[in-house]
């Protein structure tokens, strides 16, 4: 596929070129018609390319779901750049440990991120450049930095997408896909979802992960359709904005679902609009699903996905009501198998590791031949989740194989966390542990041995200041001693 005329720039281009004052992003304060959008998106790669960015080099998008990152986003595509989205909800360490990984050319941020940033690159001993975006998407250098070398790049398979997730190594892995394996996975949503640009799209879920980025903001603008995106969920601003905008689109995880199914309706809630409504990221339990159903009168569809992946499978179903916990058939030219403990393919009914070949997932993680030995094998990813398909070929999910804790559709790297505690001076020892919970994901536990009185609160307080607060232990327990290995290693499994 050439990268050249079949990019992910073109989705913009193109819209912008048959319908330059339709709108394409509606937020609080600000409406971006495709024209000023696309504008915005050329002055910010001009931006870039006069600090010597060019193809390949690697340009981390530190902002909050706006018209602002839509416009980045797409401006670092422009000049041949991957894009990095980070979350505006990262502390210094994990700053420090991205950028570190990362070595990007810049890093881009909104006012509120500008002070952290900044305090980062100081202890930094080559910093990437920072560049500052306002809300109306004008730039300025706010610090120089240089732009990093990059190798050759393959014009017909260009990379477009940077993002890390965590695994049971305990070091993030970084997942890198091309302008054709996003462009399969964006045709192929648009397919079944019957999407066109007409629709209006929620972006609730953050456009720093998968579900957000992917399934919401580029699918609206593949769709060239109306994109209304939320910084911070807020159930009755989202309830506003699905009712009163008339909204067609809703991708989410399960805990807004849940939250927006116990909300006391003030007044009515017209959702009769939103034809496309679907959870991801994490299982969403028939129960809460039922829940959803009694208060606005439809289920939730489930969406089946990974980083690594794209988009798995989609439940599609007409009874909908008798399959609530099916993730559904895979997308057509998404090969699923159950694979047995020897790596065998397992018949309908079986239950196995869920093993995944698309085109639009990767092959290999970049430079981590040791990940790639364990999660890769003979073209299929294995995704380390547990499940079967049924006769019809529906895929339904069971379980999990790794560590990764699944908290509120967010991966959680149990090792990043225990870093953060264990530089507490009262703490010796740490471990931590996903607990499930009634909806399906699950909630963070944390056992600490203790050098010295200590509280739960100091450990809170302490972990706030440096991870991001979905990463912060639900519930902390203090014990004499952890079980071990002769040689040391915990043995996590042994914990009750």
């Amino acid at each position: 596929m050439n990268g050249k005329n079949l990019g992910l720039n073109v989705l913009l281009d193109g819209a912008a070129s048959r319908m330059s004052s339709r709108l394409a992003v509606r937020e609080s304060g600000k409406d971006w018609d495709y024209g000023e959008l696309l504008a915005r998106s050329e002055d910010f790669s001009r931006r870039l390319a006069s600090l010597g960015m060019e193809r390949g080099h690697r340009i981390a998008l530190m902002l909050p779901n706006s018209g602002v990152f839509v416009a980045a986003f797409f401006g670092v595509l422009r000049t041949g750049g991957v894009a990095v989205p980070f979350s505006t909800h990262f502390r210094k360490q994990e700053l420090e440990s991205y950028l570190g990984s990362l070595s990007p050319s810049a890093i881009v941020v909104a006012q509120g991120s500008a002070r952290l940033a900044g305090e980062v690159l100081e202890e930094m001993e080559s910093p990437p450049v920072l560049i500052g975006i306002n809300a109306d998407g004008t730039t300025s250098t706010l610090r120089g930095g240089e732009a990093r070398e990059v190798g050759k790049i393959d014009p017909d398979d260009a990379p477009a997408l940077l993002q890390f997730t965590s695994g049971s190594t305990g070091e993030p892995k970084r997942v890198l896909r091309t302008h054709g394996q996003l462009l399969f996975e964006l045709k192929k949503l648009s397919e079944v979802f019957e999407l066109g640009d007409g629709d209006r799209f929620l972006g609730a879920a953050p456009f720093s992960h998968v579900n957000g980025l992917v399934r919401t903001m580029l699918t609206s603008m593949f769709a060239a359709g109306t994109l209304y995106p939320v910084q911070d969920f807020n159930r009755r601003k989202t309830l506003r904005i699905l009712s009163g905008e008339g909204i067609t689109y809703f991708g989410a995880v399960p805990y807004m679902y849940i939250s927006l199914a116990a909300t006391p309706l003030r007044g009515t809630a017209d959702l009769s609009s939103l034809r496309v409504a679907f959870s991801s990221s994490a299982p969403l339990l028939p129960e809460d699903n039922l829940a959803f159903k009694e208060k606005y009168g439809f289920f939730i569809r489930q969406v089946y996905g990974s980083t690594e992946t794209g988009t798995i499978s989609v439940n599609l179903d007409q009874n909908i009501e008798e399959s609530l916990e099916t993730v559904g058939l895979p997308l057509e030219g998404v090969h699923v198998e159950i694979l047995g403990k020897e790596g065998q393919f397992l018949p309908p009914g079986q239950e196995g590791e869920i093993g995944i070949a698309s085109p639009a997932g990767i092959t290999a993680y970049e430079n981590n031949p040791e990940a790639d030995a364990e999660s890769f094998r003979e073209g299929f990813y294995l995704s380390g989740d547990l499940g079967f398909r049924d006769s019809r070929g529906r895929v339904t999910l069971t379980g999990r194989k790794k560590f990764l804790i699944n908290r509120g559709g967010y991966e959680v790297n149990p090792f990043e966390t225990e870093r953060a505690i264990r530089s507490h001076p009262k703490v010796e020892e740490v471990v931590v542990l996903g607990a499930p919970t009634r909806h399906g994901d699950q909630s963070i536990r944390c056992l600490i041995v203790p050098d010295g009185p200590c509280t739960e609160r100091e450990i809170i307080d302490h972990c706030r200041l440096r991870i991001a607060d979905y990463k912060v232990p639900s519930t902390i327990e203090f014990v004499k001693t952890l079980p071990k290995t002769p040689s040391g290693k915990i043995l996590r499994n042994r914990i009750t």
